[in-house]
């Protein structure tokens, strides 16, 4: 006769009824304005994605490190800055514009050549859109990148034909400083269980904190569900995300060689260049075994590299509900 003991299934936790109550975005104690106009919501915003494999050849039997980031939606959900009210409309911008001037919202791009994809994925990834599209719309963190790369020498320059924008911006310091709280808490009790029982308990509710904070992203696109229709937060967090991840591969090349990118948070390097790149005096990457540190990249897997495709991998296209956790 079994044992073992059941339990009640762990329930998702309630991220974004937490944010709506507990931990409110407010400025100088003033509340967001929780449900954006519909007139100035920007259809078809295009969040970068990609699927990219070096075209370089790598020595036969190559071992490679696939690396993925921690927490990765949580990481952006503590460093993205949204919008505290409405998005007003100001048109095409001119002249130079630094990377620290661009408030939350959206901005219409033309979409920028990008010359290093023999080293590493566009900025704005390999979608069929960047490829077939002259225009897009993107997201602030995804301009802000973009400029960096323009301030830097490595593009030519970024015209913005449209822009939507916040006049003013606010962060969501405590409620991702609550759901922090509750991963550490998630992720100790991980670490003290002494059963399988034990162990099964407390990666469920791991996972419901997950599923929980990446529900309140999708819930908020449209407001169906909630109390919050804010799509351009949600869009401000994928798009942040983005950046983060591409910043950190791109460092990366400056020393070491890409084998691949794929979905948006995994990173392949060679191996025996991952030591070096620790090591260096700046590294380009913060790195933590342990899966604790949010934004930091951890080891998921290390084996002999795969065959490049023959033909080009069709990518497909961004969705709003992401997974990465």
């Amino acid at each position: 006769m079994s044992t073992q003991t059941s339990h009640h299934p762990i329930p998702m936790f309630p991220a974004l009824r937490l944010l709506e109550q507990s931990t409110q975005p407010l400025r100088r104690g003033r509340q967001p304005l929780w449900r954006l106009p519909a007139e100035q919501e920007v259809p078809g915003v295009y969040i970068p994605i990609w699927n990219w494999t070096s075209a370089h050849e790598f020595p036969k039997g190559a071992i490679v490190r696939t690396l993925d980031t921690n927490g990765a939606y949580l990481a952006a959900i503590s460093s993205a800055t949204i919008a505290h009210s409405h998005l007003v409309r100001r048109g095409p911008l001119t002249g130079l514009i630094e990377p620290g001037e661009v408030m939350p919202g959206y901005y219409r791009i033309r979409t920028p050549h990008w010359a290093f994809d023999g080293t590493i994925v566009s900025p704005l990834g390999n979608s069929t859109r960047v490829a077939t599209e002259q225009q897009l719309w993107v997201a602030a963190p995804t301009l802000v990148l973009l400029l960096e790369l323009v301030r830097d020498g490595y593009l030519g320059g970024v015209v913005i034909t449209d822009s939507l924008m916040a006049h003013i911006s606010i962060t969501f310091r405590e409620w991702a400083n609550r759901l922090r709280q509750v991963r550490t808490h998630a992720l100790d009790d991980l670490d003290r269980a002494t059963s399988e029982e034990d162990e099964t308990i407390a990666r469920e509710r791991y996972d419901a904190l997950k599923t929980g904070y990446s529900s309140a992203l999708s819930m908020m696109l449209t407001g169906t569900k909630c109390a919050t229709r804010r799509p351009d937060w949600t869009h401000t967090v994928h798009a942040q995300h983005a950046a983060s991840q591409w910043r950190r591969a791109w460092r990366y090349t400056f020393g070491g060689r890409l084998v691949s990118m794929g979905n948006t948070d995994e990173m392949v390097i060679l191996d025996e260049e991952f030591h070096n790149a620790l090591h260096a005096t700046k590294p380009p990457f913060r790195y933590d075994s342990t899966g604790r540190i949010l934004g930091a990249l951890k080891t998921k897997a290390v084996g002999p590299a795969k065959p490049a495709p023959a033909t080009p991998v069709a990518l497909a296209e961004d969705t709003d509900d992401g997974d990465i956790l």
